[in-house]
């Protein structure tokens, strides 16, 4: 067993067309937080008497000082009650387009009660009818006003949201110079908006997503027809249908609860505040979720070489692009392993350094009582506390705190003979390297690795960084996300993919979605997308 295990390991054995990118069908839904067993339902009586006091009950009140319950005398004496939450409500389009209507609407007779208030008493756009008392009260707790009528066995839903809520700002955390300047907010209909106001088409698919069984938050997933792979859509419907918890408030706790392991460090789906990265995404045939109440969308599948991708590359021209991804790659690889490589070198591999530069090291250290692995963890820690203190002090501190307090914590440990010069020098750089980071997930990430590292090279010098490198590629090999190997494109896939993926295409050279989403329209352009240029060679 032992050895059939190690030859999977090491030993290579290419697989077969069907084995790659494949996303399993599952038509078996285990559970679903809509059709929650063991509740008894309770469905809309045509008395008024009883809808009322069940109603009353259900959200106590007058317990609960902000649900307004307002009984209303319509002509020929019929009772009808509204029952909405304050503070969720437009109260304008519930007096004027609600409670005005229906004391002016004409005497109705008994059974045209359902057809008259549908057809000559709405006057709102949005209104649905309902006669299961949990499909009502989830609607009223989302912001809906709920309207019953005497002698009619329906309720009638008015979709009159109006809470507060933080208006369309600029990008916090993946600030661009090109491209559009809007980032996601907390309004689900506001995110979906900013979404169809960039993929213009009747194919963009929103589908309905509640998740948490107390909290029942809701959101949409979103996808292209025609584009996405079904399979893929299927799958990622299925996981989110078969949530079973309380409460799920942000976006993040969801992207923890689908992903295929959320016990390693590696972040396997991409987190957006960008509405255009998430549109890019989608016309990808890749599929985007969001939540109401949460400012981000994830994006899904994705892989490793797409979590070092930025929204700005989209806008740049190749060079520039090209040459700002090998930056951000410089940075991720010393952020990473540069600790690692000056304790490995200093204290294993002297002979690689000059002569000159190791009589300098040495003098530096000379006067410093504690060995390279305390000296390092001291000042990486240190790093990191003043990072998150950073962090959580207000915006205009935080930045003086970082700066002011690196420069003072930096001399004073020198001026004391607590650490050497040249690894302050050190860890400046690897907290430079780390802001590089494009996904702020994936920083986590190095720093977690960087003191496995650490740890691999004091004790095993370049052959500890070795084996640790290999260990984790071995095993971050294994992982997919949503089907999707999560080092694709691998080599044999034949277009495009694998050059975009570390360096970048020219905008005319991007005929094909990735290969390895296997989507079901695989051209985005014509191989001559430019057709002047046509036009203008034919001249010639």
């Amino acid at each position: 067993m032992i050895k059939d295990m190690l030859k999977k390991i090491f030993i290579y054995s290419p697989k077969n067309e069907a084995e790659r990118f494949e996303v399993n069908e599952y038509n078996d839904i285990e559970y679903d937080i809509r059709e929650e067993k063991g509740i008894k339902k309770a469905y809309v009586s045509d008395s008024f008497d009883y809808n009322y006091s069940y109603m009353k009950k259900r959200y106590r009140v007058p317990d609960n000082n902000d649900i307004v319950m307002r009984s209303i005398i319509m002509k020929g004496n019929r009772r009808a009650f509204v029952i909405f939450i304050e503070g969720m409500v437009t109260t304008s389009y519930v007096d004027d387009n609600i409670i005005k209507s229906l004391m002016e609407l004409p005497y109705i007779k008994k059974g045209e009660e359902e057809t008259k208030i549908s057809e000559r008493f709405t006057t709102h756009a949005q209104m649905r009818n309902a006669n299961d008392f949990d499909v009502i009260a989830d609607d009223i707790n989302f912001g809906s006003c709920a309207l019953f009528v005497e002698g009619v066995n329906e309720a009638f839903l008015f979709d009159v949201r109006g809470w507060e809520h933080r208006s369309i700002n600029k990008p916090d955390n993946e600030q661009s110079i090109y491209g559009p300047q809007e980032a996601f907010a907390e309004m689900l209909r506001t995110n979906t908006a900013l979404v169809r106001k960039i993929v213009k088409t009747e194919k963009l698919v929103a589908l309905a997503i509640t998740v948490g069984k107390v909290s029942k938050t809701r959101g949409v997933l979103l996808y292209i027809d025609g584009v996405a792979n079904k399979k893929l859509v299927n799958e990622v419907k299925r996981r989110i249908d078969n949530i079973s918890v309380d409460y799920i408030i942000g976006i993040e706790e969801l992207q923890m609860f689908i992903s295929d392991r959320s016990s390693i460090v590696t972040p396997q789906i991409i987190s957006t505040e960008r509405p255009d990265r998430a549109a890019r995404a989608l016309t990808e045939g890749r599929c985007v979720a969001i939540l109401n109440g949460s400012p981000r969308s994830l994006i899904l599948p994705s892989n490793a070489f797409e979590l070092m991708h930025v929204a700005s590359d989209e806008y740049l021209s190749v060079p520039f692009a090209v040459m700002s991804r090998l930056i951000r790659m410089l940075g991720m690889f010393l952020s990473l392993l540069l600790p690692a490589l000056y304790l490995a070198i200093t204290q294993f591999h002297q002979e690689i350094i000059p002569t000159y530069l190791l009589y300098s090291i040495s003098a530096a250290r000379e006067n410093v009582p504690f060995p390279s692995l305390i000296e390092l963890l001291l000042m990486d820690i240190s790093f990191e506390l003043i990072r998150e203190a950073g962090i959580r002090m207000p915006s205009p501190i935080g930045s003086t705190l970082g700066i002011v307090g690196g420069l003072i914590l930096g001399q004073a440990a020198v001026s004391a003979k607590i650490v050497s010069p040249i690894m302050i020098i050190v860890i400046a750089i690897t907290g430079i390297g780390s802001f590089s980071t494009a996904d702020y997930t994936l920083g986590w990430t190095y720093r977690v690795l960087r003191l496995a590292f650490i740890f691999l090279a004091a004790f095993m010098g370049f052959y500890g960084i070795a084996v640790g490198i290999v260990v984790y590629s071995l095993y971050i090999g294994s992982v997919k996300s949503f089907g999707v190997p999560f080092l694709s494109p691998s080599l044999h896939v034949k277009n495009r993919s694998v050059e975009s993926a570390v360096m970048m295409n020219s905008v005319w050279q991007r005929e094909k979605r990735p290969e390895y989403l296997k989507t079901e329209d695989k051209l985005t352009e014509p191989v001559i997308s430019s057709r002047w240029y046509l036009k203008n060679k034919r001249r010639k």
